[in-house]
């Protein structure tokens, strides 16, 4: 190798080492979460069923709701949502939504790290029931049967008229 050769590995290499991402993080006990003491869980069934749990320990709303219920967690990517609490399953735009301190979180609930002291409540939304009768029937079928039978009565004159 010449000294032209040497020059260009040496800048290749140099190259390959500057291209090696730096921004690693350190994993230590300062980054750790701390568990936060004195947590209130309450769940709302929605059908008149309501828990409360106080006392408990933990650093985010999950895993206080995990440690107290048999929970089923839906993970989109590093964002995990309740999707069951106690065997009560959400569909579609209902479900488990949770507060904290009286505030909605509409955020991943492995994410939202809880103090000392806070509240958390999941309550249970479910589709208002809607009646089955549809309150524009009776209107609409008083109108056609007025509509039908002034139709029934016009051409039974017409005819009546004809026969004589």
């Amino acid at each position: 190798m010449n000294h032209r050769e040497h020059w260009l590995v040496l800048v290749i290499f140099s190259l390959m080492i500057m291209s090696i991402p730096t921004n690693v993080q350190a994993e230590n006990a300062s980054d750790a979460i701390l568990a936060a003491d004195d947590i209130s869980l309450t769940i709302d069934f929605g059908n008149g069923t309501i828990l409360q749990f106080d006392n408990l320990t933990g650093s985010t709303v999950l895993e206080v709701t995990s440690s107290t219920f048999d929970i089923v967690v839906e993970w989109f990517g590093p964002f995990a949502y309740v999707r069951n609490i106690e065997g009560l399953v959400g569909a579609g735009e209902y479900g488990w939504q949770y507060w904290v301190n009286d505030v909605f979180a509409s955020g991943a609930v492995n994410l939202y790290t809880l103090d000392e002291g806070d509240h958390v409540l999941w309550r249970f939304s479910a589709p208002i029931p809607q009646s089955q009768e549809d309150p524009t029937l009776l209107p609409g079928a008083a109108i056609v049967s007025s509509a039908g039978l002034g139709f029934i009565i016009i051409v039974y004159i017409g005819t009546s008229r004809r026969i004589r």
